[in-house]
């Protein structure tokens, strides 16, 4: 949807089409936004959970099958991951569930 049809039609209707459906807002036809119902976010982003954990599971009975460690820093390289920003987030999370 152009970002200039959903400023015609307000926040309102954009709210209300976001609840059937996913809407990508553009401009000169180039996608810029989405906006996204609350619940479809909250199961994707527990699908994206649960995964990551399919993902670590794996990866670690591959590990233990082969007898090898590994330590968090080395997963996370192999992962493409900076570890400094997992255990961030880790401590952003922990925090806030507190």
């Amino acid at each position: 949807m152009p970002i200039t049809t959903a400023s015609n039609k307000g926040v309102s209707a954009l709210a209300a089409a976001a609840e059937s459906e996913r809407v990508i807002l553009t401009n000169h036809g180039r996608p810029v936004a989405v906006v996204d119902s609350a619940e479809r976010i909250d199961e994707t982003v527990r699908q994206v959970r649960e995964a990551t954990s399919a993902v670590l599971d794996w990866a670690a009975s591959r590990v233990s099958e082969r007898g090898e460690t590994m330590s968090f820093e080395e997963l996370c390289a192999r992962a493409g991951v900076d570890a400094a920003v997992v255990v961030a987030r880790f401590h952003a999370q922990a925090s806030a569930g507190a």
